[in-house]
């Protein structure tokens, strides 16, 4: 919906501050109902003003585009934080978690409290809280960002008839119930993100939209930290199981509860901790990685390395190791609109069937980082030249076939070669004796699912560590190297890929 610039406010005697500009994508720009909610944001925005919210500075339109100026913030969001943490030096401390999440909390109950000029509460809900939407800067300070789909109950009735906004997620139930919201749905989310925090995971084992609707909406609860965590305190597990309580009578009333028994929870711990071990977090994990860039810094509307609802799809188990070389990070999540229908609803209400055909859509967007000059709402400077435009790079869409019902599937250690439907022009062209040109090498998409996790080598080139966006790979046989220190696993598997969609799947704890 929108695109997100690195931008630099220039001013007199050589002033300078580095700023966020976020603007509505072009092909955007004559829809009402989403400039109406870019309007809807910036209003919301501009009333909220506490330390633990993303500040927002302007306002405005230029060329025919609104944009937002907002804070920028030099540090990652959660999810990078939590990644790179695990992979440099393993889980963050509970009491660490535990702070993270207390100054999250914080602000949200300052939005939640937000009232009118009439001092009436006008039931603001965030609806998209998600690791993505929390940042930390190098200073410590925690940051909820993107109230983009945020919900008061004064505003318009935008959402159409059966769009569900949000990560699928991080919803609670009454949310993909299609319920009214209020404030306890953010409690909800927030739960989740502090269970990631603590064990890595979800604390449900879903890897499609359909089967993360059915754990959310089911009568089972979700699973315990300790299921993963055998270490995590009782205070600290009880505070998430009430957060993900699938009645929200049963959660917490309002983030301020939240907040209190966690500093309760943090008091306990024994050494303080505060923004300033926050800040130290985020220094010792990135020294070694060099700096953290704008791609991780802030939120960019347009790049998705998650699944489509916003889930990893790997389960927790032991800490992961701490390889020595650098992985790009990933997580980033751009604000889902999906429209879930009926039958979506039907599907998660029925019983579960083996090998369910499911089609994944993973959407890549390149999102550009551009210096941007302070746009035209401020008054005029008279300049010979106006400012060239920023070169944006247009998004760039990875599709898996639509034809394919289910994409082939490789079992551990066995080469598995699909067949392929024969070229009919080839066949009548060798038929007749004419000669048949040599067709260009194509790729395939791969799909990694392993469990726990693995660090991942194709052909001695290292990928990275799981769970990874689908990878481009040449057709042909491969060697793929999976690799946990804490499982003492360093399995080596020969795989075929066809072109399409393939699949790997591995248990490396059997």
């Amino acid at each position: 919906m929108a695109e997100v610039f690195l931008a630099r406010i220039d001013g007199p005697m050589g002033f300078a501050k580095k700023c966020v500009v976020k603007r509505i994508l072009p092909h955007f720009n004559d829809d009402p109902r989403f400039i109406e909610m870019f309007l809807g944001e910036a209003r919301l925005a501009a009333e909220l003003n506490h330390p633990n919210l993303v500040q927002i500075f302007d306002f405005g339109e230029a060329n025919g585009q609104y944009f937002l100026a907002m804070e920028y913030i030099d540090g990652p969001n959660l999810r990078v934080l939590n990644q790179s943490t695990r992979r440099m030096s393993g889980p963050m401390s509970f009491a660490l978690a535990a702070r993270i999440i207390a100054l999250a909390a914080e602000g949200l109950h300052h939005a939640h409290e937000l009232r009118d000029e009439s001092g009436k509460l006008v039931n603001l809900v965030h609806r998209d809280i998600s690791p993505d939407n929390v940042l930390v800067s190098r200073n410590g300070a925690v940051k909820v960002v993107d109230f983009g789909i945020a919900k008061a109950s004064s505003q318009p009735h935008l959402t159409k008839s059966g769009m569900i906004k949000g990560k699928m997620a991080y919803m609670p139930p009454e949310q993909l119930a299609r319920e009214p919201l209020d404030r306890r749905a953010d409690l909800f989310a927030l739960g989740i993100v502090l269970y990631e925090l603590i064990t890595g995971g979800m604390p449900f084992d879903a890897t499609s939209e359909v089967s993360i609707i059915q754990a959310l909406m089911s009568q089972q609860p979700l699973e315990k930290p300790t299921t993963y965590r055998l270490d995590c305190p009782p205070a600290l597990e009880a505070i998430v199981l009430k957060c993900l309580e699938k009645d929200r009578e049963r959660r917490y009333a309002s983030c301020r509860e939240l907040q209190a028994d966690l500093e309760t929870f943090i008091s306990t711990q024994g050494a303080a901790v505060g923004t300033r071990e926050v800040a130290e977090l985020v220094e010792t994990t990135f020294a070694n990685e060099g700096e953290v860039t704008q791609s991780t810094a802030i939120p960019l509307s347009g790049l998705e390395a998650t699944t489509p609802s916003g889930v990893s799809q790997e389960r927790p188990s032991a800490p992961p190791p701490a390889p020595a070389s650098n992985s790009t990070a990933s997580g980033l999540s751009s604000t889902s609109l999906r429209p879930v229908t009926e039958a979506d609803l039907a599907a998660a209400q029925a019983p579960k069937k083996n090998n369910a055909p499911l089609i994944a859509v993973g959407i890549v967007a390149v999102v550009a980082l551009a210096t941007a000059g302070w746009f035209a709402t401020r008054p005029p400077t008279v300049v010979d030249t106006p400012p060239a435009p920023p070169v944006v790079t247009p998004p760039i869409a990875t599709v898996v076939d639509a034809g394919q019902a289910e994409p082939p599937t490789v079992d551990a250690g066995t080469p598995v070669v699909v067949a392929q439907a024969p070229d009919a022009g080839a066949e009548e062209a060798e038929d007749a004796g004419t000669e048949v040109k040599p067709v260009a090498v194509k790729n395939g998409r791969l799909e990694l699912r392993i469990r726990p996790y693995a660090t991942v080598f194709l052909d001695d080139r290292k990928l990275g560590d799981t769970p990874l966006p689908t990878q481009s790979v040449p057709v042909g046989r491969h060697k793929l190297r999976l690799v946990n220190e804490s499982l003492g696993k360093n399995v080596t598997l020969d795989i075929v890929i066809n072109p399409g969609s393939n699949v790997v799947k591995h248990n490396l704890k059997e």
